[in-house]
């Protein structure tokens, strides 16, 4: 009976020293990779950045930037320059799917009350050219320009 007792307080030790994974404060945003695939079977790179969760959803504030009639709309063709980009928004469950909410850490708590009807606490948005090119990919030529346009995409919607 003790030998059994012992050998469960070890299992419980054991169990509760497993490492936590840590996770990462976006303080700006950050470059991902392994998002959603395109063709050739390459993964995008997402730039994620936390919601403001006091905002509309990113969908309603994109259509109504973009002057879409769809609420629900996750893809928008851009220009930059003459040169058409597409964005590509991740709902909730992408966003669970290519990259773990857990693995970011929220820096701007918000209480209960104070959240509008999208919940999720992260927002990813991929970006490509007309060609299919992973726009924010390292080694991009076109990283720069995509990071450009989404951090003041972002920086909009923070301040709507």
């Amino acid at each position: 009976m003790i030998r059994k007792v012992i050998l469960f307080f070890v299992f419980i030790v054991l169990n509760s020293c497993v490492g936590i994974r840590p996770s990462v404060q976006i303080t700006d945003y950050v470059l991902v990779p392994n998002g959603k695939e395109i063709i050739g079977n390459n993964n995008l790179t997402a730039f994620i950045f936390e919601n403001n969760v006091k905002k509309l959803p990113i969908e309603q504030f994109l259509s109504a930037r973009f002057k879409t009639d769809n609420y629900l709309q996750n893809e928008f063709w851009i220009t930059i320059d003459k040169e058409r980009y597409k964005i590509i928004i991740y709902d909730k469950a992408d966003f669970e799917k290519y990259f773990i909410n857990s693995n970011f850490a929220v820096v701007n708590q918000e209480p209960e009350n104070a959240r509008s009807n999208d919940q999720r606490k992260f927002i990813a948005i991929s970006m490509i050219n007309s060609s299919n090119e992973d726009c924010l990919k390292d080694g991009s030529l076109f990283q720069n320009i995509a990071v450009t346009y989404l951090k003041s995409l972002k920086d909009e919607f923070y301040n709507q």
